[in-house]
C-alpha cells in the first residue's frame, strides 16, 4: 500500500523543480521479503509458495483487485461485491443488507472518512459510520478468505512451522501456523493454521481456529487459476462441496476507470 505524503514547498525546492523526480525506492525482493520469517522453514515454504502462485513478481505487480464473495445458503448465496486498489488503500463494498442493497466507498487505514448509501441514499452521520465500520469488516474477512495466503508478511503476522501431518486419507501436508499480535487486524486472537501440498507448493487446506484452544474449522481450498498476475482458488470446500465461493474474481496491474465512483455516476 502506497502512502501519499505531505511535502512541504520551500524556495529551494520550487528553484529544483525542473530537475526530475527520483525513482521510488523499488519494492522488496522475493528473498527479502522470505528474511522477515524468524523461521527458514517457513522462509522455504512461503519462498516456493510465492513462486508458484505469483511467479515473476505477480503479488507485487497486483493492483487492483475485484471479487465477488458468495456463502452458500440454502435458497439463494449471499454475495458481497469487493473493489479494492491495494497500493492506494481503496476499497468498495457492494452489499444486500435488510434495509436495502449498501454500497461503500472508503480508506482501508480509515473507513469512517468514507461515504456509504443505502437504498440509493447517501447516509451521514452516526447513521453512515456504523455502516462504513460494517463494510470494512466484510472487506478484512472477505478479502482474507481469498488472499490468506498472499497475507503471511503482513505486520502483525507470526508463522511458526509445524512440521508434517497426515490426513484422515493419508495424504501428507506440511504445516504452517500463523497468530497475530495483539492488536493487529480485527480479530487478533483469532489462529490458522496452513496446510501445504508437498507436491504443488500451494495452501489448499486451512484450519481456522477463533482461538488457539478452539476446535478447527477446516475449508479447502480448491480449484486454483490463473487471474491477472496471480493464482487464486474459486472455492473452499467443506464436507466436500463449496461452502463459501468467488463467482467473479479479476485481478490488474492497473486501477480500471470508474471503478470507485459513486453509485449513480
Amino acid at each position: 500500500m502506497r502512502t501519499r505524503i505531505a511535502l512541504l514547498v520551500s524556495v529551494l525546492a520550487l528553484a529544483a523543480c525542473d530537475e526530475p523526480a527520483p525513482d521510488p525506492d523499488p519494492p522488496p525482493t522475493l528473498e527479502e521479503r522470505a528474511q522477515t520469517f524468524e523461521d527458514p522453514e517457513v522462509a522455504r515454504i512461503w519462498t516456493r509458495m510465492m513462486e508458484t502462485i505469483a511467479p515473476d513478481d505477480g503479488w507485487e505487480r497486483a493492483r487492483y483487485l475485484e471479487f465477488h464473495w458468495a456463502v452458500a445458503r440454502d435458497d439463494e448465496p449471499l454475495i458481497r461485491e469487493h473493489s479494492w486498489d491495494r497500493w492506494e488503500g481503496q476499497a468498495r463494498v457492494d452489499a444486500p443488507t435488510d434495509d436495502g442493497r449498501m454500497v461503500a466507498i472508503f480508506p482501508t487505514d480509515n473507513p469512517e472518512e468514507g461515504r456509504v448509501w443505502l437504498a440509493g441514499e447517501e447516509l451521514s452521520g452516526e447513521a453512515a459510520t456504523e455502516r462504513l465500520n460494517s463494510a470494512h469488516r466484510a472487506h478484512v474477512n472477505d478479502a482474507y478468505w481469498l488472499l490468506m495466503p498472499y497475507k503471511w508478511t503482513d505486520p502483525g503476522v507470526e508463522a511458526r512451522y509445524a512440521g508434517y501431518e497426515t490426513d484422515d486419507e493419508g495424504m501428507e501436508w506440511e504445516v504452517v501456523e500463523l497468530t497475530f499480535d495483539a492488536g493487529t487486524g480485527l480479530t487478533p486472537q483469532n489462529m490458522y493454521r496452513a496446510f501445504i501440498n508437498p507436491d504443488t507448493g500451494r495452501m489448499e487446506r486451512w484450519h481456522f481456529l477463533s482461538n488457539p484452544d478452539a476446535d478447527p474449522s477446516p475449508a479447502d481450498w480448491a480449484d486454483w487459476r490463473q487471474v491477472g498476475p496471480i493464482q487464486l482458488p474459486e472455492n473452499r470446500m467443506v464436507g466436500g462441496e463449496p461452502r463459501i465461493f468467488f463467482p467473479h474474481l479479476r485481478v490488474e496491474t492497473e486501477v480500471p476507470e470508474g471503478a470507485f465512483d459513486p453509485p449513480g455516476s
